[in-house]
């Protein structure tokens, strides 16, 4: 078992102009890319925590709080995916992480990291995306949701900005470009109870969809986990991370 080196201080705040973002970042000091971690909609860098320990073990990791969302600061700068990725980027040259990066975003991170592999691809290696958010989910998926689960889905969005910014953010994404063969792996949750047929029906084709963002890619569903892929099966995701550290080293 390989020992873990902290690459810095665990639980720091960096000041990325007038903004104060909460992050850490620790792990396996090695040759293996850092893995940048974005979180889904108002979670903190918390979420993470059921593989923290093993993957640090052999990578790099970078997690870290939004605007606005657990430790961090917020100011008058929009929450949508554009600025969150500007904002993401000035954090990581403070924080003095040089890529490549491997990015990992789950549901409204994986908007976020997408965007942010098709603004800056020479700066990364890879991307890992569960149960990523979809720029068409609020057009076509969201209205086959039962009403219980819609009225629940539409009221969530004020967590973290709104609605309006929300959509930004998709819009965003529309207009992003594909990775070209930078490694893709799409992870899905099989057990989604809280769907609909139709509604799982239109987010597994969302998901295979993802899959087409890169020529190097690969989509894997997690049958025994939910949207939480990393919470309910950590193990699946830890192995996803280490297929993709092998894939980048080829």
């Amino acid at each position: 078992m390989n020992k873990v080196t902290n690459t810095t201080e665990v639980g720091q705040k960096l000041d990325i102009g007038g903004m104060k973002l909460n992050y850490e970042y620790f792990g396996e000091k090695n040759e293996n890319p850092t893995l940048v971690f974005d979180s889904g909609y108002a979670w903190t860098l918390n979420n993470w925590n059921p593989i923290r320990d093993e993957v640090s073990k052999f990578a790099k990791m970078f997690i870290y709080d939004r605007a606005g969302i657990g430790e961090s600061e917020t100011d008058e700068r929009p929450r949508h995916s554009k600025q969150i990725v500007e904002n993401l980027r000035t954090l990581l040259q403070e924080a003095n992480v040089k890529p490549p990066y491997v990015l990992i975003g789950h549901s409204f991170g994986g908007l976020n990291v997408r965007l942010y592999a098709s603004t800056y691809p020479e700066e990364v290696a890879g991307v890992i995306l569960l149960d990523s958010c979809h720029e068409d989910q609020n057009k076509k998926m969201a209205p086959l949701f039962s009403k219980e689960v819609y009225e629940d889905y539409m009221s969530g969005f004020p967590y973290e900005s709104s609605l309006e910014v929300f959509e930004e953010s998709l819009e965003q994404i529309r207009a992003a470009k594909s990775f070209g063969n930078i490694p893709l792996i799409v992870v899905t949750g099989g057990l989604q109870p809280h769907h609909t047929l139709e509604s799982m029906n239109a987010w597994m084709s969302f998901q295979k969809e993802l899959a087409t963002l890169s020529t190097n890619s690969k989509h894997i569903i997690v049958e025994d986990a939910g949207h939480a892929i990393h919470i309910n099966n950590p193990q699946a995701v830890i192995n996803v991370i280490k297929d993709m550290l092998e894939i980048v080293k080829q």
